[in-house]
C-alpha cells in the first residue's frame, strides 16, 4: 500500500516536473468521467461530449475502455493544432513513472456529433500511442507515425493513420444512428 502510494506520489511529482506545458496543465485538469477514467478535461463541455460519446457510440466506448485499461491518461483540451488546420491533434506524450501522459488538442464550434468523431480519432491515435511502449515524448511520437503514418494529403507536416479515420468515421456514424432509435 506504502508502495502504491509511494509511486503515485512520484507520478504526479514527475509530471509536474516534466516540463512547463505539463506542470501547467495538471494542476487545471480534472477528471471527466468516472474519477477512474483515463480520459480527462478541463473543458466542462468537451466533459459532456465526450460522456455522451461513451453513451452513444460503441467505438468511442470501446477506445475510453483501452485506455481506462492502460497506464496511460489522455487530456483532451480545446484548441488548435500547431502547424495545421486540424480538427484534432496529438499535441504532448510525456512519461512520469510508469504512467504517459497524452495531451490532444480539438477544434470546437461544430455540431456534437462531429466533435465526438474528432475526439473518437484522437483516441485512436491515443491507442497507438498507448500500444508502442517506446514513445515517451513528442520526438518519438513523431517517429511512431513517421513509421506507421502516412503524410496527410492536406498536411505533409502531419500523419494519418487509417485506423484512426475509421474510427473517426465510425463514431460519427454510431452517434446519429444512437439518436434515430429514438434513445435520450
Amino acid at each position: 500500500m506504502a508502495n502504491a502510494a509511494r509511486m503515485g506520489a512520484l507520478a504526479v511529482a514527475g509530471a509536474i516536473l516534466a516540463g512547463p506545458y505539463v506542470s501547467a496543465r495538471a494542476q487545471e485538469i480534472t477528471p471527466n468521467l468516472a474519477t477512474s477514467s483515463h480520459v480527462r478535461t478541463r473543458s466542462p463541455s468537451i466533459a459532456s461530449v465526450i460522456q455522451q460519446a461513451a453513451e452513444r457510440s460503441a467505438t468511442f466506448s470501446r477506445l475510453v475502455e483501452t485506455i481506462n485499461a492502460s497506464k496511460s491518461y489522455v487530456y483532451v483540451d480545446e484548441g488548435g493544432c500547431r502547424d495545421s488546420d486540424e480538427r484534432g491533434c496529438l499535441v504532448n506524450v510525456t512519461v512520469a513513472g510508469p504512467y504517459r501522459f497524452v495531451f490532444v488538442h480539438v477544434a470546437t464550434g461544430k455540431a456534437d456529433w462531429d466533435l465526438m468523431g474528432s475526439i473518437g480519432h484522437e483516441l485512436r491515435h491515443t491507442v497507438e500511442v498507448i500500444d508502442n511502449p517506446s514513445v515517451t515524448s513528442l520526438r518519438t511520437m513523431r517517429s511512431l507515425y513517421g513509421w506507421i503514418g502516412k503524410h496527410n494529403f492536406r498536411n505533409p507536416n502531419s500523419y494519418e493513420t487509417d485506423a484512426a479515420i475509421a474510427a473517426g468515421i465510425a463514431v460519427r456514424d454510431e452517434v446519429p444512428a444512437f439518436i434515430r432509435r429514438g434513445k435520450p
